[in-house]
């Protein structure tokens, strides 16, 4: 049996296949057993089926071991974290969801004090607790079943995240934005951020939906495509599609173009420098984010940090180093001014406000980011050995610039190649960007040949 739970961003599964109450209680017990006897647990959940079971499942865990939970309900990851870093009550949260995954799925995300996601040691202090059954139990006369709810939790968020741009400017400016909410948590804060910004919110997918009907959470270009084609026929300013827990944002330009978070960044960045030139000039994202961004960033003396892949890396390493941003390319937006952490509401407003003062179209602020061409797709890990498939790969490419932070990247004069290991399926992912779409399907072929020759050593 496997003694990991925690995948890249908490633990998720199937409702009550991989992740049921009594999981979820064992490893609420688990937390508090680590965190410390008498700590303040904050908890929040998304609209999917199965989070109110979780919920429960969660809260008597935590008090059968001591801790106190207070329950804020519904509500975006970014306002949770947002509110137990502020608030200095809390000494931990508890998140309940699986974020971008299918509706089938449901989770829980540990953040820890300071509103950052739990660190890799902290993650394995609690699964020893939990594969041991160590946690602690109260004795009967401890027992308590007192839980306390905590209200405005959305509120504060949105006051928070409105108090980071320049309200006035926007307001003049009356940006018509559309938010694809994923019929989550998302449409509880980021309509009320656009109205308070002046702006006119266009919401599709809505409703509170614990099917999450109206598409798949993920913001992709397929899943994004209604979203596009509103921001086309109503002629909006901008649209944003987030996930089930709204921490990623993916912009929609006015023409209906879906934007990665990468590039977002490429754009947002030397505003940023700008805007606080006391931050030092340099951002955070993971080994799959665009290479294309770090030649574009340092035009403006901006440098380029290259990390594993995982938002909770990032922010960590944006926090503790500093910088103006840290991002990733699926739309994690983090701007430490704020919080180190995704955050769509934020990304909006800074996007609507960079709207506001260069006086631009989206799509002309993002055509600074060349055309380029992306083939992604994935190879059954099998046995194969990744040290000698790494040599063969330099071996075949000699001439490119090698990143081994998580992986293998190969980075070329026009063209980018990302070979790493998934962390949540038995598979490698191939990522290839090119400024020639023969190219990149060529470097893609050569790397499944070399792939296939090593499988079979």
């Amino acid at each position: 049996m496997s003694r990991r739970l925690f995948g890249t961003d908490g633990v998720r599964g199937i409702l009550n296949e991989s992740i049921d109450p009594v999981m979820a209680m064992k490893l609420s017990m688990s937390v508090c057993t680590v965190i410390g006897e008498g700590s303040n647990i904050l908890l929040g959940r998304d609209v999917r089926l199965g989070g109110e079971i979780l919920e429960l499942a969660v809260t008597a865990g935590l008090l059968n071991s001591g801790c106190r939970p207070y329950i804020a309900g519904l509500t975006p990851t970014p306002a949770l974290q947002l509110y137990i870093s502020r608030s200095g009550g809390f000494d931990a949260g508890l998140m309940i969801t699986a974020s971008h995954n299918p509706p089938e799925y449901n989770g829980i995300k540990l953040i820890m004090s300071d509103g950052i996601e739990a660190p890799r040691e902290v993650e394995e202090e609690v699964e020893e607790v939990f594969f041991d059954e160590k946690y602690k139990k109260v004795s009967w006369n401890k027992a308590s079943t007192s839980t306390r709810i905590v209200s405005g939790v959305n509120e504060f968020y949105v006051n928070e995240v409105v108090r980071l741009v320049d309200a006035e400017k926007i307001r003049r400016k009356g940006l018509k934005v559309v938010i694809d909410a994923a019929n989550s948590v998302g449409s509880l804060t980021l309509p009320e951020i656009v109205r308070r910004l002046g702006g006119k919110p266009i919401i599709i997918n809505g409703n509170l939906d614990p099917f999450m009907s109206g598409r798949e959470p993920e913001p992709t270009v397929d899943s994004l495509k209604e979203a596009s084609s509103v921001v086309r026929e109503l002629r909006a300013d901008v649209g944003v599609g987030v996930d089930g827990d709204a921490d990623r944002a993916v912009v929609i330009d006015e023409k209906g173009t879906v934007q990665w978070g990468d590039r977002t960044a490429v754009v947002i960045t030397p505003f940023l420098r700008e805007k606080h030139p006391e931050l030092p000039p340099r951002v955070y994202t993971g080994i799959s984010s665009s290479s294309f961004i770090e030649s574009l960033l340092k035009k403006h003396e901006i440098s380029t940090v290259w990390l594993k892949v995982g938002s909770p890396i990032i922010a960590r390493a944006l926090k503790n180093e500093g910088g103006l941003l840290g991002f990733e390319e699926n739309g994690g937006i983090m701007y430490p001014v704020h919080q180190p952490v995704r955050d769509s509401g934020a990304a909006l407003a800074l996007m609507m406000e960079l709207l506001a003062m260069t006086n631009k179209n989206a799509s002309e602020l993002y055509s600074i980011y060349p055309r380029t061409f992306m083939v992604k797709t994935k190879v059954p890990r099998g046995n194969i050995d990744l040290s000698e498939l790494y040599m063969e790969l330099e071996q075949r490419f000699e001439h490119g610039q090698y990143i081994r932070v998580d992986g293998l990247k190969i980075v070329m004069d026009d063209t980018w190649v990302l070979i790493r290991p998934s962390g949540t399926e038995p598979v490698i992912r191939i990522m290839v960007e090119s400024l020639s779409k023969e190219k990149a399907e060529e470097i893609l072929k050569t790397v499944k040949s070399i792939i296939e020759k090593v499988s079979k050593n």
